[in-house]
Formats: C-alpha cells, structure tokens, sequence
C-alpha cells in the first residue's frame, strides 16, 4: 500500500517527509477551489477539456492522487479562460515522481511518443469540426499515459484514445467553398479552412425527439438553441455544399450496449429528419453513425448518466465515397429498441 494514498486519514504533517506527494492543503487545494468556481468562457473544444479535466482531477483527488489532480485542475482553469492546453508531453513521464515510482521507458515510452505523434495533428484538425470528439481523444491520451508510466496496463487500456479516431482521415474545406474570414461568411469556413461554427444536438435521457418550442432544456441546451443549431447546420450545408453529411448519434454510458446502439441510431434519424424538414438540399446525401455508448464524449464509468454524452454531431465529407467520420458502434444481432419499426420504442413520459 502506498502510504501516500491515505494521507486524508492520517496526520499530513508527519507523513510529509516520507511521501514525495504533496498533501491536498499544500497543493491541489487553491487550484481546486479555482478550478470549480470558474465557468468555462472558451470555444467548444476548450469547454469539453475544462470539464473533462474537471471531472478527472476530482477522480485523481479521491483516490489520492494529488499532484496529478493538480496538474488536471490547472488544465481545467486553463481551458475556461480559453488559454491553449495540449495534451501531455511524453517527457513529463518518463522519471519517478511523487505516486509514479516507476515512468515510462522502452517500448512503453516509444508507444507513448508514436501514439501523441499520431493523435496531437488529429486533434489539431478536428477541434473546430468536432470539438467534442477532439476533446475526448485528448483526455483518453492523458488519462492513457498517466496509467502508462504507473505501469497499469488495465487501467490504462480502458482510457486508450479510440484507434479509428486517431487514423480517421482528416477532411479539408471542400475547394468549392467560400472560404473567408467568419464575419464575411458565417455559416462556412475561415481563412485556416475549419468552420466558423459548429453545432450540436442534445438530447434528453433515454429519448430522441426533438424539444418543441417551451420545453425544458436537455443538458445546456434550450428548445430556441436546439433549434438554432439545426438551422445553422442546413445554412452550412447550402454555404459549403458537402457530398454527404455524417450524422453521429451517441448515448451516455447507462443502459445496455444493445439498447444504446438503437438509441443513439434514432437520435442521429431524428436530425436528419429536421434537417430535411428545413430545407436540407436534396442532392446532400446523409449516413447515420450510431456510436451507442462507444466513444464517450466525457469518458465515464459504465451506467453514468452523463447529459453532455446524449448528443449529435455531423461532419461534412466533400466525397460521397469517403470514410465515416467516427467508426460506428457493432450492430446488435437483435434490434432490441425498434427505431423506425412498428415497435418503435415509446417516448418516456416528461414530467
């Protein structure tokens, strides 16, 4: 047992010579209260990693782990003021310190430097596109390689940035589309080629319809939000003029694998329905994505009920014939939920 694991229930004072971790009163104390009276005021990918970092160094704190949870709270209050926070540098762990009696090396370390290699331009592309799955390949890796250089390879196999994300092909600004500065052209790409903006849909629990006009908000979305991000996508769908739009479905982490895979299916089918209901151009062709449970936007725990995991996403491919934006989830043998089917599954009752 490490003894600096149980700090919290001894005296910090006389165990702090021993332990090369510093107590939470020393260190992660000041950076936690920061990080949680702040509120993110970046772009959407830096408002992913702030409550990704958020909620990993409440999780690194809890076990103890305190220099590591001080070093995500400062990633966390970082991003919410819409500074740049990249991923870990391999360097970082490659010696003892502190919890981590052991660091990277060998072929651990080569893993380490050739995963950040691949993944850090991946990111750096697609944090505009899809700022949610960018943010989610980012805290897998440092998640991954804290666990790496701790030598716990199980743990650190259930935080592995996704292999298809990493690879997935990056998709430039369509050569057709008016690329300008965002005041000029709003609804399509900017000077550096990404989007000016980007939409997303968000879900209520254990449903796919759409929120009508008065309803409650799902997770930081309002009905008028909901609303205004699937016109914005049918106005870059004009602007841009994409042979096909990737429409990505995913749930949170609760429920059965099965059941999610319909869930997030019908999410991504009800957008699309909207999207043609608004004008979406008949020549644009549409694939839905149903992650399911797969690829977690805010990585949790299986059965966490996560708000900012219920979402849709989509992508613009300027070739009908590219590959999907995000690797789907594996079909059921059984379609346990019936989207689209005479026992298509029933809306929950909002209360």
């Amino acid at each position: 047992m490490n003894i600096c694991k149980i700090l919290p229930s001894l005296g910090v004072a006389l165990l702090l010579g021993a332990c090369a971790d510093l107590s939470p009163s020393f260190v992660v104390g000041p950076d936690q209260t920061a990080a949680k009276a702040v509120r993110p005021a970046g772009d959407p990918f830096q408002q992913a990693l702030f409550q990704g970092y958020k909620k990993n160094a409440d999780s690194e704190y809890i076990q103890g782990n305190y220099r590591t949870a001080d070093r995500y709270y400062l990633k966390a209050i970082a991003a919410s003021g819409g500074a740049p926070v990249v991923m870990e540098e391999t360097a970082y762990w490659t010696k003892p310190s502190g919890l981590r009696d052991k660091g990277l090396y060998g072929a651990d370390l080569q893993t380490a430097v050739d995963m950040r290699a691949n993944l850090a331009p991946w990111i750096e592309a697609t944090k505009h596109s899809d700022p949610q799955a960018a943010a989610a390949q980012q805290l897998k890796f440092d998640c991954w390689i804290e666990q790496m250089s701790e030598q716990q390879y199980s743990q650190a196999a259930e935080c592995t940035p996704t292999k298809q994300m990493a690879a997935a092909a990056i998709v430039p600004a369509p050569q057709a589309a008016v690329v300008a500065p965002c005041v000029q052209n709003p609804d399509g790409y900017n000077e550096n080629g990404t989007l000016c903006k980007v939409s997303v849909v968000n879900f209520g629990f254990d449903r796919y319809d759409l929120l009508r006009p008065g309803q409650n908000s799902v997770g930081n979305q309002s009905a008028a939000e909901q609303s205004a991000s699937l016109d914005q996508i049918v106005r870059q769908a004009k602007t841009i003029k994409p042979a096909r739009i990737d429409v990505v479905g995913r749930t949170d982490a609760a429920g059965p694998d099965a059941y999610n895979y319909g869930l997030s299916d019908c999410r991504a089918q009800s957008v699309i329905a909207a999207l043609k209901a608004r004008g979406l151009p008949a020549n644009v062709e549409t694939r839905v994505v149903p992650m399911g449970k797969t690829d977690l936007i805010v990585p949790t725990r299986d059965g966490v009920r996560e708000p900012q995991n219920r979402v849709v996403m989509v992508a613009y491919q300027t070739n009908s014939n590219a590959p999907l934006a995000a690797q789907p989830d594996a079909a059921p043998k059984q379609d346990v939920f019936g989207c689209g089917t005479s026992a298509r599954h029933p809306f929950p009752i909002i209360k």
